[in-house]
């Protein structure tokens, strides 16, 4: 889940200025602000999204999945010219805020998956997601880049970001017969 949500963040934040001058035509001033838009609101969609898994704290892989299903086709779109210099900006923004707010339910999400006694595991397993989702996103996306591929680098991250919400509704599939069979519910 976190190799592929590192592989997106990573494409953003490395490569979105270049996308959006090469795609869209934009600046480097202007494509500079879309980028720091983005980060200030995704960061602006976690207080949002702390809030949502205060109240719905039983159904924060449904936010998560949910959150990144809908940043991860908003993605697909801004990857294409079909929304223009203009347009584009604002649908990566409403990417971000969907990121944001999944962001505190995917850090819920990870505590409630894991198993009493293996925190140190899970998260060691955690931050080598993280690292090798850093360290291969350059690797995969940067040949795109070098080819001139721009739109496809921020199709691919958005894929990857779809990838991230299909494991977590995987986990959370799996959190729910876990619970069932320590319950004896049948279905």
């Amino acid at each position: 889940f976190l190799f592929c949500m590192t592989m997106t963040y990573s494409v953003v934040q490395n490569f979105l200025v270049t996308i959006l001058q090469k795609v869209h035509g934009l600046g480097l001033a202007q494509a500079s602000m879309v980028l720091s838009a983005y980060l200030l609101t995704a960061a602006g969609g976690n207080f949002f999204g702390g809030m949502a898994t205060t109240r719905w704290p039983d159904r924060v892989d449904r936010i998560v999945a949910g959150c990144m299903l809908v940043a991860a086709v908003l993605m697909l779109i801004s990857a294409t010219s079909w929304l223009g210099p203009w347009g584009t900006p604002a649908c990566l923004t409403l990417t971000a805020l969907a990121v944001g707010v999944g962001a505190p339910a995917r850090d819920l999400m990870i505590k409630q998956a894991t198993p009493v006694g293996a925190t140190g595991r899970v998260y060691g397993l955690v931050f080598a997601g993280l690292d090798l989702g850093s360290a291969a996103s350059p690797l995969i996306f940067g040949v795109l880049m070098d080819q001139g591929l721009y739109g496809l680098t921020l199709a691919g991250a958005a894929l990857s970001l779809m990838g991230g919400g299909l494991v977590a509704v995987a986990l959370a599939r799996s959190l729910q017969a876990a619970a069932q069979g320590q319950s004896g519910v049948t279905t």
